[in-house]
């Protein structure tokens, strides 16, 4: 079925997840073109066209292959609604052309993850600048036929979202900043214990997370790290080992470094980053997080010990729907994380000059 902004639902081909019957991209298009009309934009790249092909025939359709820039639509004239079939680049080009034109949309997510199906704004490339807009909300119909080739890397974001609701809860401690509500233990539930999921369940859950991640969710500076790793054969599993071994070793044995003082500026330098958006803590602020450091560290030491040791129950379903090749993460991205994710945990680890020798 169609997905709202609140309950996600979705098309499983062989029996959908939630209320309704289960339906195919074919039939979810039919349905949409019978309540527009006028003519119908089909944006997708070129790998995902084939799913909307039954509609590119149609007389009234207009069909684009995106290519890197969310221009490109409007070069339509007029139109009457939006069709797109894609990854997270391709659905956000496809909803800003719909919030601009104000028309309906219905989009098909290529990913596990369904990254650019659902936030409410994202940076798009504009004539070749990124800039900050709004994205109209968009129907979506969720097929596992479109999605089998990303479900490990949609279980490994589910995992990684976990590490960030751990990673909220541990920079709240110590800094002494919120964390929690609704939409922080929404997501504790969707993703505490999810060892063993089916290919259903990984969309939905991912789907379901993104929504949450708009209402306030922490996403964590895993979200950024998986960007620096995306080279690597499954960026957010990567991301979550290495993030996961740093927080450990800093429970465990991460002492602050009373008298030293990070080089802020040349680390901004070496991040790309400004040296004026860092946040610098003042020394009684330093005081305060060592002393907090110390209550809590048994604390979540625990907790990250608990995580770490679903790794290999993690791995085996990784290992089912993938084959995993030999990867190093860099440990040059965990240095620059701080400056490129400044709320972080990594930042306080910068802070308590612990990541000067990683």
């Amino acid at each position: 079925m169609r997905l709202d902004l609140s309950v996600p639902k979705m098309n499983a081909g062989a029996g959908a997840v939630g209320e309704g019957e289960a339906g195919s991209v074919r039939e979810e298009t039919e349905r949409f073109l019978l309540r527009t009309a006028g003519k119908v934009l089909l944006l997708s790249d070129s790998v995902s066209f084939p799913a909307l092909l039954p509609a590119a025939r149609l007389a009234r359709a207009v069909t684009l292959i995106y290519d890197g820039d969310a221009l490109a639509p409007f070069a339509l004239s007029e139109g009457g609604c939006v069709l797109a079939s894609g990854g997270a680049e391709v659905l956000r080009a496809a909803r800003f052309f719909a919030a601009v034109r104000r028309l309906p949309c219905m989009i098909f997510p290529t990913h596990a993850a369904c990254d650019g199906a659902f936030e409410g704004s994202a940076r798009v490339r504009l004539a070749g600048q990124e800039r900050e807009v709004q994205l109209a909300q968009a129907e979506v119909a969720l097929d596992l036929t479109l999605m089998r080739d990303t479900l490990a890397e949609g279980y490994a974001r589910i995992l990684l979202s976990r590490l960030a609701l751990f990673e909220a809860r541990a920079v709240g401690l110590i800094c002494r900043r919120p964390f929690g509500g609704e939409a922080y233990e929404e997501v504790f539930s969707l993703t505490d214990g999810a060892e063993e999921l089916s290919a259903q369940e990984i969309v939905c859950r991912n789907a379901r997370i993104r929504v949450l991640e708009g209402q306030g969710a922490p996403t964590g500076e895993g979200a950024v790290l998986r960007t620096l790793y995306a080279d690597a054969p499954l960026p957010s599993l990567y991301a979550h080992r290495a993030l996961s071994a740093l927080y450990d070793a800093f429970f465990r044995k991460g002492v602050p470094r009373r008298y030293f003082v990070p080089d802020y500026r040349a680390r901004a330098a070496a991040a790309g980053t400004r040296y004026a958006d860092q946040a610098i803590p003042r020394p009684s602020e330093y005081a305060a997080r060592a002393l907090a450091l110390e209550r809590v560290r048994g604390e979540l030491l625990t907790q990250i010990a608990a995580l770490r040791r679903r790794h290999p129950a993690q791995l085996r379903q990784i290992r089912g729907m993938v084959r995993l090749p030999p990867f190093t993460p860099d440990l040059n991205c965990l240095k620059i994380l701080p400056e490129r994710a400044p709320g972080g945990l990594c930042a306080v680890l910068r802070d308590f000059g612990l990541l000067e020798n990683i």
